[in-house]
């Protein structure tokens, strides 16, 4: 009997121009991995509903995940708006791509992430 995998997109901004992009998550158990990202327009996001995405739980990247399509940024920050922005790892402030809040740092404990919003 196989089980049936489960995937799904979450959207990232991309820090240089603010691109929008799309994280493919596979469920591995009671984790998360990221898989693969790719570019996506605003318009296929809405409709396929990737602005509605809810994940909940521990993540980590594959080790064959691509980064960011744009700047090549291998890790995302997830801001207090609930939203995905690109980290290239170069301090421990960052400025959120969606709502702008600028804040430290802090580890992520697997409480959930969206990704909705203006996109």
């Amino acid at each position: 009997m196989f089980e049936k995998m489960e995937a799904r997109v979450a959207l990232c901004k991309c820090k240089e121009g603010k691109r929008t992009y799309g994280i493919r998550f596979e469920r591995m158990g009671e984790r998360w991995k990221y898989t693969w990202a790719f570019p996506v327009k605003e318009a296929a996001a809405k409709r396929e509903n990737y602005d509605q995405t809810k994940i909940v739980g521990g993540i980590e990247p594959d080790k064959d995940y691509p980064g960011c399509p744009f700047c090549k940024a291998m890790a995302f920050v997830i801001c207090q708006c609930g939203k995905l922005s690109c980290y290239n790892g170069d301090d421990s402030n960052f400025i959120c791509n969606w709502c702008g809040f600028n804040g430290r740092l802090e580890g992520y404990k697997g409480s959930g992430f969206g990704s909705g919003g203006d996109i």
